[in-house]
């Protein structure tokens, strides 16, 4: 993330202070510049909503003020963009400087349930026998509860329902920690295990692993029952793609070469990446050539209308070639699934990762099981950086809009086929469970 840094800000840039007409300028220039950007945004935001939210941010601003006292007004604009891939990030650069000068950052992975916060993994500390369970609730940090923690970040975080808010506050956690309240080096929990309450101090000195054998997002193995599971925590896999593709083609060989029936890919918590990395596990669950989406519009900007503008002009709409250009063609016949298949989806499932089960279940190619994801079925991707012309604060637009291969419009999130319920205390996967006694059922 830290290429997204404006080339101009730099440690010492940090600290700047700004005038009342600057913030002003900068105001004005986000409002602006995310109705052009937007692919869709008539129909993402309450424009009344917007105008007076803006008029109160501008009513609050002051000459002298830094980034951050003007990111913590001006942030709270970032949930009446009613999109999970429009806002004005959390101070990158600040948190990154942070880090390169040796601070230590909330270490932990959490997740929400029911207005709580609980670790999403289990941790170990290597200067002693130190281990928290995945499900120990994180009653409070540095004094502010957690309840109260959520429900300031929710005023600043961003998505289509406030529910999808509550878990792209944790996304970003350390980040949302640092810029609202300077926490970071040391951090004093109070947690509740299964078995009681009690404090934890944490210090810059500690170090602290994953110790439920989960470190890496994506990965696969085969269960008792002889079920497959392929875990897909994360679609975003960039620099990395030809060790996903030969993850994803090995486990389909290991699964074809044991004959293996039954199969459980799991994208709970993938909150996306590329398309192009759920194209190709669904390469594999079918045998004809299908597309994800019915209909796809790119807004074209100075930054997306390509070289020499090829794609067209500025401001204007174009419409993607999905059913050519973006269908998914069958893996080779010897390596395709041909057996049961349940996909797993949680409130967390997001973007590219709301795609990919949209386009299972649109096609019929496995069961989605789990909870409604938290952002809707139709899709904003290709985000897009800019930056305020002034505090060069960086904001994330999206530049596409992707309907569902249905071609259903509805601004719903996507429903699961069968639903399950989410128990973050638990250490037992209720949801995994639940799929592997369905893929036994004959």
């Amino acid at each position: 993330m830290e290429s997204w840094i404006h080339k101009d800000v730099n440690s010492s840039f940090t600290e700047n202070k700004f005038s009342k007409q600057e913030l002003a300028a900068d105001l004005a220039y986000l409002k602006k510049q995310m109705a052009e950007r937007h692919p869709a945004y008539p129909e993402f935001i309450d424009q009344q909503a917007i105008d007076n939210k803006h008029a109160f941010i501008e009513s609050q601003l002051k000459d002298g003020m830094t980034r951050q006292e003007f990111f913590r007004i001006a942030g709270k604009i970032n949930p009446l963009f009613n999109d999970g891939h429009s806002f004005i990030f959390p101070l990158l650069a600040e948190t990154s400087f942070d880090k390169k000068s040796g601070h230590k950052m909330f270490p932990f992975r959490l997740t929400v349930n029911g207005g709580r916060l609980y670790l999403e993994h289990s941790y170990a500390r290597k200067s002693d026998p130190i281990r928290l369970d995945k499900g120990t609730e994180i009653i409070s940090i540095n004094g502010v509860f957690s309840s109260d923690l959520l429900n300031e970040l929710q005023s600043y975080s961003h998505g289509e329902t406030e529910e999808l808010r509550k878990h792209m506050a944790t996304l970003l956690f350390p980040y949302w920690l640092n810029a609202l309240w300077d926490f970071k080096d040391h951090f004093h929990l109070r947690i509740k295990t299964q078995q009681q309450q009690m404090s934890l101090e944490l210090t810059p000195l500690d170090q602290w692993e994953m110790a439920d054998g989960q470190a890496q997002d994506n990965w696969f193995r085969v269960l008792p029952q002889n079920i497959a599971y392929l875990r897909l925590g994360t679609f975003d896999v960039g620099a990395e793609s030809a060790d996903y593709s030969e993850l994803i083609q090995t486990s389909f060989t290991e699964i074809a070469d044991k004959r293996i029936d039954k199969l459980i890919i799991d994208v709970r918590g993938n909150t996306g990446g590329q398309t192009d990395a759920g194209a190709e596990v669904i390469s594999y669950l079918t045998n004809t050539t299908i597309h994800q989406s019915a209909k796809a519009t790119e807004k074209l900007t100075q930054d997306t209308n390509g070289l020499f503008g090829y794609k067209g002009k500025p401001g204007e709409t174009i419409e993607l070639d999905v059913l050519n250009a973006e269908s998914i063609k069958p893996a080779d016949k010897h390596l395709r699934f041909g057996g049961k298949a349940v996909v797993l989806i949680n409130e967390m499932t997001y973007s590219a990762g709301i795609v990919f089960a949209t386009t299972v279940q649109d096609h019929q190619l496995a069961t989605l099981m789990g909870q409604a994801t938290g952002g809707h079925a139709n899709q904003t991707g290709n985000l897009v950086p800019f930056y305020l012309p002034n505090t060069k604060l960086l904001v994330l637009a999206p530049s596409r809009y992707i309907i569902r291969a249905s071609g259903s419009h509805k601004k719903q999130p996507v429903q699961p086929d069968i639903m399950t319920d989410y128990q973050a205390a638990s250490e037992q996967d209720h949801t995994l469970l639940a799929a592997s006694v369905l893929l036994q059922q004959k």
